[in-house]
């Protein structure tokens, strides 16, 4: 793994607990959490990337 693809590890991690936590808490607040995994496509690079869609509600 290089450096590069190494600090996208680490940020992908942390990004994806904060993220979590968020979801945890507005869950908690009485709001509905919608989550939808969606894919992007690019002209160039990896195709297709996931994304995550998120919407909360009462």
């Amino acid at each position: 793994m290089t450096e590069e693809q190494r600090e996208a590890a680490e940020n992908l991690h942390e990004a994806m607990r904060i993220f979590n936590e968020t979801v945890r808490k507005a869950a908690f607040r009485g709001l509905h959490v919608e989550l939808q995994v969606v894919e992007m496509r690019m002209s160039e690079g990896p195709t297709p990337v996931p994304q995550v869609s998120a919407a909360a509600r009462l």
